[in-house]
C-alpha cells in the first residue's frame, strides 16, 4: 500500500526531494492524477490545500499537506531512517533545518525566477534574472566555504535531509543558468552535489541533472 500521493507537475525537483526521502524509508508514493491550472483550481483541491499550490500530498490516512518541505518531513518522520534524515539530536535537527529552510529562501526561490520566463508564466527580465543569478552565486559561495573538509552538509556520516534538500534546489539552477563557467568556480559545491544525487535512493527520485553549458535567455 502506498504511503501517500503527489500532486504536481512533472519533473518538479521539490518532488525529487520528497522521492528521495521516500526511498530512504523504504516508502511508496504514487502520483496523483493532476494538471497544472485545472486540478489545482478545483473545490475539492482547494478545500484541501487552500494555498493552490505544488506539490502536496495526501497520507493514506487522509493528512494533506502543502509546501515541500513539510511534506519531506513528514515522510523523513515515518520510516527507519528517520534519524539519519532529520538528526538524533536537537543539535543535529536544527542544524539540518538551517540547510533545508536556507535551500528555500536562498537557492530554490532563485532557481523559480530563471525557471518562470522559460516556461513562459512571466516575461524573462535581464535585470531580474541578473540579480537572480547573483543570489545563487552568493549561496553557492556559501557552500563552498562550508565544505572543506566534510562530507555532508550537516552529519559527518550520512547525507541528511539538508543535503537532499538544497541539492534539489540547485537543479533547476544547474538547468538553466549556472553554466559551466559559473560552475568552475564551485568545485567543491560541484563535486558534492553529484556525491548526493549519485547515492542510492537519492538518485532513483533525481534521475540525471543536466548541466547548460552556456546561459541563453528565454527563447
Amino acid at each position: 500500500m502506498a504511503f501517500g500521493s503527489i500532486n504536481s507537475y512533472p519533473n518538479n525537483p521539490r518532488v525529487f526531494k520528497c522521492q528521495a526521502v521516500a526511498n530512504l524509508n523504504g516508502l511508496t508514493l504514487e502520483d496523483a492524477e493532476f494538471t497544472m491550472g485545472v486540478t489545482n483550481t478545483t473545490p475539492e483541491y482547494l478545500s484541501k490545500f487552500p494555498m493552490g499550490k505544488t506539490p502536496t500530498f495526501s497520507s493514506a490516512d487522509g493528512l494533506h499537506l502543502f509546501e515541500s518541505n513539510a511534506i519531506a518531513q513528514y515522510i523523513a518522520e515515518n520510516g527507519p531512517a528517520k534519524d539519519q534524515l532529520l538528526g538524533s539530536t536537537p543539535a543535529q535537527r536544527a542544524s539540518i533545518q538551517q540547510w533545508v529552510q536556507m535551500s528555500e529562501g536562498e537557492i530554490t526561490s532563485h532557481a523559480v525566477t530563471c525557471f518562470l520566463p522559460r516556461v513562459g508564466i512571466v516575461p524573462f527580465n535581464q535585470a531580474t534574472e541578473d540579480r537572480a543569478i547573483a543570489s545563487l552565486e552568493r549561496a553557492l559561495g556559501a557552500l563552498e566555504r562550508h565544505l572543506p573538509g566534510r562530507t555532508w552538509l550537516a552529519s559527518e556520516e550520512k547525507l541528511s535531509l539538508a543535503d537532499i534538500a538544497v541539492a534539489s534546489g540547485l537543479v533547476w539552477g544547474f538547468n538553466l543558468v549556472l553554466d559551466q563557467e559559473i560552475c568552475a568556480k564551485y568545485p567543491g559545491v560541484i563535486s558534492w552535489f553529484h556525491k548526493v544525487t549519485e547515492s542510492e535512493g537519492v538518485k532513483e527520485a533525481f534521475g540525471e541533472t543536466k548541466f547548460v553549458e552556456k546561459r541563453q535567455p528565454p527563447q
